[in-house]
């Protein structure tokens, strides 16, 4: 198969997958200018975009274009293998968004959009959470309370969690990709993964996902 195959069939897998999660917003979240025309990072295959799915109790909001497949794949031998970086990233909500503009609107995405570029820099993201299975970095807090936020504004993002409603990996035309959770962290939890290093990550990951605490919320006490 050629690039447009596989990227035809890539996009019709996950649209697929999500479907069978909940119900998916029918507009997706573009740009009216691609960033990696302004210095941006760039995606696979340039397309960046991000998508909502309508969950009875919430929404899921994700990224939808880091796992295509790198747009020269047809004459780049390097890159037959790979499904972009190898995961798409996720955010779950109890907040239940009910269109594709309270979506970009909402504190969650402004979240995950940041992250989303951070991975798509980062080529290699998928073999550093195979390697340690949780990733700890830091993105502007924007909109967070006092509780979540370090001395500049920034808030620790944590992911790799697991979830009762995503899978971990889905299938796509190439290769199998990662689902990848993205949570956030209070200053506490950043300031004990700080201090602790891969042993404290592991740590506060593990309290996070027994107190369910694998969805964004801002009304949540620390674990730490």
């Amino acid at each position: 198969m050629n690039y447009e195959e596989h990227f035809k069939i890539s996009c019709e897998k996950r649209e697929h997958y999500w479907k069978s999660v909940g119900e998916l917003f029918s507009d997706v979240v573009g740009n009216m200018i691609n960033p990696s025309f302004m210095g941006g990072p760039r995606w696979p295959s340039l397309r960046q975009a991000h998508i909502g799915i309508q969950l009875e109790n919430g929404t899921i909001i994700a990224s939808d274009g880091l796992s295509d497949p790198y747009d020269d794949y047809d004459t780049n031998a390097d890159n037959k293998d790979y499904n972009g970086v190898g995961i798409e990233l996720y955010t779950i909500t109890d907040n239940k968004y009910q269109n594709i503009q309270e979506i970009i609107d909402s504190w969650e995405f402004k979240i995950l959009r940041q992250v989303s570029g951070m991975a798509a820099a980062n080529p290699n993201i998928s073999y550093t959470l195979n390697d340690y299975t949780y990733i700890s970095s830091v993105v502007n807090g924007i909109d967070l309370p006092n509780q979540f936020l370090g001395d500049n504004g920034e808030v620790g993002v944590l992911l790799g969690l697991k979830t009762n409603e995503v899978s971990s990996k889905i299938q796509l035309s190439i290769e199998e990709v990662s689902l990848v959770n993205v949570s956030i962290l209070t200053k506490k939890e950043l300031d004990f993964i700080m201090e602790n290093g891969a042993k404290g990550r592991i740590e506060i990951a593990e309290k996070l996902m027994n107190q369910g605490y694998y969805k964004l919320s801002t009304n949540r006490k620390s674990v730490v």
